[in-house]
C-alpha cells in the first residue's frame, strides 16, 4: 500500500521494489491506488501489466498497457511493453504496429528497431524486416545479438544468402565462439548445401576446440557423408568434453553398434536405468543401446532397451491419440472424394520434375530414393517438410476459415498453381544444376497424396511397402521425431498402420493411376528388375549407375544411411522373427493387414 506520507513518485518506487521482491499482492494494491494519480498513472498501469503477465493473465496485461497508452499515447515505455506482450502472445501484427509507433517516438533506440525487425521477419515481410534491422545496426553496428536475430529472420523469409553473410559477420566478430558456426551451418543444412555445412562444422571444431556442440555437429555431418572413422572420432571428442551427454552417446552407440565395448555399454545402461535422468536422455540412449544389442544378436536385451526407451519417450510426449488419427483419415477420405478430385483435376502445375517417395517410415523409402538419385538426371533431396507446410497453409491460401482438408471445397486453379510454385521454389533452392527429377522422400507425405495429385498431376509417386511386422519393429527401435507418438507402443503402431492402409486404399480408389507400388521384399529379391522398374516408373531412361547406388558419395540423412551404402541385400527381410515372442500386441493390432 502507498503510505499517506509518501509522494506518488515515492509510492511508485516502493511498488516496483515490492514487485521485484516478488511481493505481488502488496505491489498490486499500491499500483491500483497509483493509477488514480495523473503523474504516475502510466507507470502504475505498466506495473499492473507486469504482475498480470507473471501470473499468466496475458489479456489483462494487454488491457492494462492499453489503458496506459490511453493516458499518454506518446509514452515510449508503454508502447514498447505492449509490443513485447503482444509478440509473446503471438499477436505479431499488433506488436508490429506498437513498435512502429515506439520507433517514431524514439528513432535512435537500437532495441526497438531490433524488436521490430524480428516481428517483421516472423511475418515474412522481407523488405521492412531488412529496413528495421539495418536501422538497428546503424546505431549498434557490431551487436552480435542483432546480427544473429537478423540472420534468422532472413532465413525465415527465404533470403539464405543474406543470412549466411550475416552469420559470417558474427563469426568474424566472435571467431572463438560456437554460435556463429552453428547458425551458419543450420542455414546451409536447411537449404540442402550439406558439403558447405560439413565444412562449417569443421571450421567450428577447429576454431572452438573445446565446444562439444561443434564436435557433435561435425560428427553428425561426417556420418551423413559416410565417413565412419572420422565421425566416431568426433562423437568421442564431444563425449570427452561433455561426459554422459545423451545425444552424443546415442550417436556413438548408433554408429559403432556391434563394436561397442563393455565400458560404453555400461555407461549407456547406467543412464537408461537412472530414474533421475530426464526422459529425453533415457530415451535417446536407450534407442542407441538397443541397436548395439541387436547388432550383437542379444535380442532379449535389445528389446528391453527399446521398451525402456519408448517408455521414457512416452513420458516425454504423452500417449498416442488414436481417435485423432482416425478422425484425420476420415476427414481426408471425405474431403478428397472422387467428385472433389474431378472438379480440380488438371488445374495444377504441368511440371513433372517432382517425385514423391512415400509410405510408412522404415518401408524402404531411403533405398528407393538412393536408387533414383543415382541416375545422372535425378537429384535426391531427402525428407522435405514443404508439402506438410503447404497443406497447413491451404486455408490461408484459399482465404477461408475452414480447416484443412475441408477447405479443399473452396480451392481453385490459382490456389493450386500458387502452391505448386512455392513447392518448386523450395526444391530448386536445394537442388544444384539441372535435373529432370527431384525426389522428396518424406514418408508421411502419404497423408498428402490427394493434394500432391491436384497440385502436380504429372508428378510421380512411389508407394513403398514392406511386411508390416518388419516396418513396425524397425520403427519401435528407432529414435523418431517427437510428434510421432504412435511409435512408442506396439499396439499403437499396429493401429496407426491400419489407419495408414485405410487411407492408402482410398487413394488407390480415387487416384488409380497416380502411384507406383514398390514392394521392398520384391526389390531386394530381384535388384536389377526392381531398379529398372523404378526408373521406368519415374519416367527416365535406364542408367547402370542406378544399380551402383551404394557407390554414391551423396549424404544420406536418414537412419538407413549405412544400409544404403551397401549393395542391396535381403538380410532385413523377416527380421521381426528374432523378436516374435515380444510382438503379440503388434500382431494382434495389425490383424488381417498381415498377409
Amino acid at each position: 500500500m502507498v503510505k499517506q506520507t509518501q509522494t506518488p513518485h515515492e509510492g511508485l518506487r516502493q511498488a516496483f521494489a515490492d514487485l521485484h521482491r516478488g511481493q505481488l499482492d502488496a505491489a498490486r494494491s499500491a499500483f491500483a491506488v497509483l493509477c488514480g494519480e495523473r503523474d504516475v498513472a502510466v507507470d502504475a498501469y505498466r506495473g499492473l501489466a507486469s504482475i498480470a503477465w507473471r501470473q499468466g493473465q496475458g489479456a489483462s496485461a494487454i488491457d492494462f498497457l492499453r489503458q496506459a497508452i490511453g493516458i499518454d499515447p506518446e509514452n515510449f515505455d508503454a508502447r514498447s511493453d505492449l509490443g513485447l506482450v503482444l509478440m509473446l502472445s503471438r499477436q505479431t501484427g499488433a506488436a508490429v504496429a506498437e513498435w512502429q509507433c515506439a520507433a517514431q517516438l524514439r528513432p535512435d533506440d537500437a532495441d526497438i528497431w531490433h524488436n521490430l525487425g524480428k516481428a517483421l521477419g516472423d511475418l515474412r515481410q522481407l523488405g521492412p524486416c531488412r529496413e528495421a534491422f539495418e536501422r538497428s545496426l546503424m546505431l549498434k553496428p557490431d551487436r552480435v545479438t542483432t546480427l544473429a536475430t537478423y540472420a534468422r529472420a532472413l532465413a525465415n523469409c527465404g533470403d539464405d544468402d543474406g543470412a549466411e553473410a550475416l552469420w559470417e559477420r558474427v563469426i568474424a566478430l566472435q571467431p572463438n565462439q560456437a554460435d556463429g558456426y552453428k547458425g551458419l551451418a543450420d542455414v546451409q543444412f536447411a537449404r540442402g548445401h550439406l558439403e558447405r555445412a560439413l565444412e562449417t562444422y569443421r571450421r567450428g571444431a577447429e576454431a572452438v576446440p573445446d565446444s562439444p556442440e561443434m564436435h557433435m555437429g561435425h560428427a553428425q555431418m561426417l556420418e551423413d557423408f559416410g565417413e565412419r572413422e572420422n565421425s566416431e572420432r568426433s562423437f568421442r571428442r564431444a563425449l570427452e568434453l561433455r561426459p554422459n551427454w545423451a545425444m552424443a552417446l546415442e550417436g556413438l552407440l548408433t554408429l559403432v553398434r556391434g563394436r561397442a565395448d563393455d565400458l560404453l555399454v555400461a555407461q549407456a545402461q547406467a543412464i537408461v536405468s537412472d530414474p533421475k535422468r530426464p526422459p529425453p536422455d533415457r530415451a535417446n540412449v536407450g534407442f542407441g543401446l538397443g541397436k548395439v544389442f541387436d547388432a550383437q544378436g542379444r535380442y532379449d536385451e535389445a528389446f528391453s532397451a527399446w521398451r525402456q526407451a519408448n517408455a521414457a519417450r512416452r513420458q516425454q510426449v504423452g500417449p498416442y491419440d488414436r481417435q485423432r488419427t482416425v478422425a484425420r483419415v476420415d476427414r481426408l477420405i471425405q474431403a478428397f472424394s472422387s467428385d472433389a478430385i474431378a472438379r480440380l483435376s488438371g488445374q495444377g502445375s504441368a511440371d513433372e520434375r517432382p517425385v514423391f517417395v512415400l509410405g510408412m517410415p522404415r518401408s524402404g523409402t531411403s533405398l528407393v530414393e538412393q536408387i533414383i538419385a543415382a541416375h545422372p538426371d535425378a537429384r535426391g533431396l531427402g525428407e522435405l517438410r514443404e508439402m506438410s507446410e503447404i497443406a497447413r497453409s491451404m486455408p490461408q491460401r484459399i482465404g477461408t476459415i475452414q480447416r484443412w482438408p475441408e477447405a479443399l471445397s473452396a480451392a481453385d486453379r490459382s490456389v493450386l498453381q500458387g502452391a505448386a510454385a512455392d513447392y518448386l521454389s523450395a526444391l530448386v533452392r536445394r537442388a544444384r544444376g539441372d535435373a529432370e527429377r527431384l525426389v522428396d522422400k518424406a514418408p508421411l507425405n502419404f497423408f498428402h497424396v490427394g493434394l500432391i495429385a491436384l497440385i502436380f498431376p504429372r508428378a510421380r509417386m512411389i508407394w513403398c511397402r514392406r511386411d508390416p511386422r518388419d516396418v513396425c519393429l524397425s520403427i519401435y527401435g528407432e529414435n523418431f521425431a517427437l510428434e510421432q507418438g504412435f511409435a512408442t507402443d506396439l499396439a499403437d503402431l499396429g493401429h496407426f498402420y491400419r489407419e495408414y492402409m485405410r487411407l492408402m486404399r482410398h487413394w488407390c480408389h480415387v487416384l488409380p493411376d497416380h502411384m507406383y507400388e514398390c514392394v521392398y521384399e520384391d526389390l531386394v529379391a530381384s535388384p536389377e528388375h526392381g531398379a529398372r522398374a523404378l526408373i521406368e516408373a519415374v519416367g527416365l531412361s535406364w542408367n547402370d549407375a542406378c544399380l551402383r547406388f551404394h557407390e554414391q558419395n551423396r549424404p544420406v540423412l536418414t537412419p538407413s544411411r549405412w544400409q544404403v551404402r551397401q549393395p542391396m541385400y535381403a538380410r532385413a527381410v523377416g527380421r521381426w522373427k528374432s523378436y516374435e515372442r515380444w510382438l503379440r500386441p503388434l500382431i494382434e493390432a495389425l490383424g488381417d493387414e498381415i498377409e
